[in-house]
Parts: structure tokens; sequence; C-alpha cells
């Protein structure tokens, strides 16, 4: 892993003028964007959660410029971020909240954003492979920009060994169309449900991981490695797992099908910008937000099974304790 990093730091293209980074994490709990680590004081997420990212890049020329997404696939030899996803698909912050640092400069009103599905990871660990991980759990997995054109997407390359410490690197190349852009993605958790007891193993997703945190990281800028950013998350911020397709926005697909309709893997899709707020789209204001109950680990939908399922013993009981205490005298005969 030190040597792909490494290498990523040398310099080995046109250095954007006066470019700057700046990477933020959502804390679940605080409700802001967080410029530091992610811990269990200000984050809950459970395994199957998407963690947002933003990264915010000022002072382009604008034109070409690329810049690399690395990611801890593996920490201490457990599933830590399995592959990257769209940024709203589990929490919808405000894009432009005045939390964190990497506050973009187009902010109040974002200008209209393009997105770009990341190409799907034939990677194989433990004899799963991690397209299988991302059609388990039915979420989007879209990198989305405003400013700007995403222009490809390549990779993910994997370095280093998945029974320890290994890492996961996308290459985008997008095109600035002034001196700013804002990025957008999330960082999928691991689910222990798929890692590995899909194959009859023991626990292995996110949750199993303990003592030091796992990373997201952005690296080399136009091929300058004094503009890396690194932002943590630790083991204290993950409680319980979703199950499968708990985040999808469509039914799974019927078994031996493919994906469902959607754009394709290289297609690159535009939506409206909030011109008024910034906000795409509204956020929940508060931490009483009831979309938080999901971080307690207990599934979605249980609730309402559960909630299904008391109500229909009770009205059974019911209608069979009224029959007992009917009087025969009322009866009517022949019933």
């Amino acid at each position: 892993m030190a040597a792909v990093v490494g290498a990523l730091l040398a310099p080995t293209g046109a250095l954007a003028a006066g470019g700057s980074v700046d990477l933020d994490q959502w804390a679940s709990l605080d409700v802001y964007w967080q410029n530091g680590n992610l811990n269990g004081n200000n984050s809950r997420y459970p395994e199957g959660g998407i963690v947002p990212f933003r990264l915010a890049v000022e002072g382009l020329t604008p034109g070409s410029h690329s810049i690399h997404i690395n990611y801890d696939f593996t920490a201490g030899g457990h599933k830590a971020y399995d592959f990257l996803a769209t940024w709203n698909g589990w929490r919808t912050p405000n894009l432009c909240s005045m939390s964190g640092g990497a506050i973009s400069s187009m902010c109040p009103g974002l200008p209209v954003s393009s997105s770009r599905a990341f190409p799907s990871d034939p990677y194989v660990a433990n004899a799963l492979s991690v397209s299988a991980a991302e059609v388990y759990s039915g979420v989007g997995r879209r990198l989305t920009i405003w400013g700007g054109t995403i222009t490809s997407i390549s990779g993910p390359a994997h370095s280093g060994s998945p029974n320890g410490n290994s890492t996961a690197d996308f290459l985008v190349r997008f095109t600035s169309s002034g001196p700013a852009v804002l990025l957008a993605w999330g960082g999928h958790l691991a689910q222990s449900a798929f890692w590995d007891k899909a194959a009859g193993g023991p626990r292995d997703g996110a949750g199993e991981v303990s003592g030091a945190p796992w990373h997201m990281r952005t690296l080399q800028l136009d091929g300058s490695g004094n503009k890396n950013q690194d932002r943590s998350i630790q083991p204290s911020a993950i409680v319980g797992e979703l199950p499968p397709y708990a985040l999808a926005p469509s039914p799974p697909p019927s078994s031996g099908s493919g994906p469902g309709p959607g754009p394709g893997p290289g297609s690159t899709t535009t939506t409206p910008g909030n011109r008024t707020n910034g906000r795409d789209p509204t956020p929940p204001p508060t931490s009483t937000d009831p979309n938080e109950r999901r971080d307690t680990g207990t599934p979605p939908g249980q609730w309402l099974a559960a909630v299904w399922l008391l109500s229909a013993v009770t009205a059974l009981s019911a209608s069979v304790g009224w029959r007992r205490r009917r009087p025969l005298s009322r009866r009517v005969p022949g019933r």
C-alpha cells in the first residue's frame, strides 16, 4: 500500500495553477460536515450504510484535470469501504452547509450537476467478488460533480492483501468550466451478511474492524502530491447492519437478471442544481430526523412487519375472546 501511495504522490501531470482541495465527511449524529475524523461521539453508521463525502476543488484553470479517489478496502483483515456509492444514498446533507472546510465558492446556489457511474469492481477477496457485493447492496454508485463534467473514471486498482491492510484507487478525469468544482460521493460500509457469511464464513464487514480506523483519501490533483486529503472513521461509529436492498430506490432484480433499468456504467446524467439554497435536495434540519432510527441497527422494514404482526395477533385474540363471551341464548340456530 505504501508503494502505491508513494507512486501516486509523484508529479505526473500539469499542476492546476493555484489549485487547492478540501475533503469533508458527514457526521450523522452532529449533523454537520466534519473536516476531521468520524467516531462514536459524532456519528452512527450501520454496515451497509453510506458515508457522504464532498470535495471542494478551487483555483483551477478551466479545462481538463485529474484526481485519485483512494480508500481502504480492508483494515486489519476486515472489509471496510468495499466500494464507492452515490453521495446521498443514505443521508442527504446540505452540500453548501457552512460546517467543515470543503465549502465551495459556488455556494450557496450550486450550478447544474452531472454524474458518472463508478465502474463495477471485479476484484475477488476470500472467494467473493466486490461486484457481487454491489449487487447485494442494491445501492446507486455514481460520482457527482458541480461546475464541470466527469469525462472518465478508471479502476479501481487494488493494492495490498485483503487479509491485512489494503486499498482501492479510482482515477477520475474531469473538465472544469470555471475555477471551482465540487465533487460528491459515498463510501459504502461493507456488510458482514455478505462478507463473508455469503460464502459460509464468519462476519467480516466494517463492524468487525477494531482498533485502528480506516480512511478515504483524495490524491494527486493534476500530479501534485502536496494537495492530498485524508479522512478516517473509527470502528466506534459503526452500529448494526442493514439488510440487502434496504437503500435501493427500486425492488431488487429477479434471480438471474442484471441490474434494473437506468444509466449505463459509462453514462453521464445531469441534474438541475437548486439555485436558491444550494441543497440537492433538502436535508433533515436536526438530529431528530426519524431516519436516524436506522442507525440503531434495526433493519428498515422490520418495524412495519412487527407492527403488522402485532396488530393481526391482537385482532385475532379479540375476535376469539368476543366469540367466547357471546351468550348462548343469542346464537342463531344452525350456526
